[in-house]
């Protein structure tokens, strides 16, 4: 994958965002066919976390993406990505 990738900034935002979405679901998952209120606290902790995390990394994003516009493409994957999973970590504190 980190060929896909010819800027470092955007191969980390990739690995912090996807599995991120991943465990989120599968926490959501595990909490919603357990019933198991121990996983909503977990379940919370961690969308803030990855709602934080992904909301600290957008600004370095949207900075080499400006700094480096002839990749654009490989810029909008990567913010795709990310911006994707801020929405959904807020999705995942609604439902829990």
């Amino acid at each position: 994958m980190k060929n896909r990738f010819k800027h470092s900034i955007n191969y980390i935002a990739v690995q912090i965002a996807f599995p991120s979405i991943i465990i989120g679901l599968l926490c959501l998952l595990v909490f919603k066919n357990n019933s198991n209120t121990g996983f909503v606290g977990i379940g919370y902790f961690l969308a803030i976390v990855i709602g934080v995390a992904n909301s600290i990394m957008l600004l370095p994003l949207l900075v080499n993406t400006i700094r480096r516009m002839k990749d654009y493409q490989e810029h909008l994957k990567a913010l795709f990505l990310l911006l994707m999973n801020i929405p959904l970590s807020g999705a995942y504190l609604e439902i829990l």
